[in-house]
């Protein structure tokens, strides 16, 4: 897969996962279930899309630090 379409689809991942997060599904109103170790479903669930989108941006700092390497080639 090349470069470019590396770092579009990380782009759209990462307005993915921003979107789902503040959607009506995840932000229901008195939505508290399910829980997971003691947390209600927001907290966790706003946890593991932060965490999704902390190693959605390292992978593209590197892929985009790649591009610029091979930009900067030709």
């Amino acid at each position: 897969m090349k470069l470019k379409n590396v770092w579009k689809t990380i782009v759209f991942a990462v307005f993915g996962c921003a979107a789902i997060q503040f959607s009506p599904w995840v932000l229901e109103e008195n939505k508290v279930d399910p829980y997971l170790l003691g947390m209600p479903f927001t907290l966790w669930f706003g946890i593991l899309i932060s965490l999704l989108l902390v190693l959605l941006t390292a992978l593209g700092g590197y892929v985009f630090s790649r591009l610029k390497s091979d930009e900067l080639k030709e």
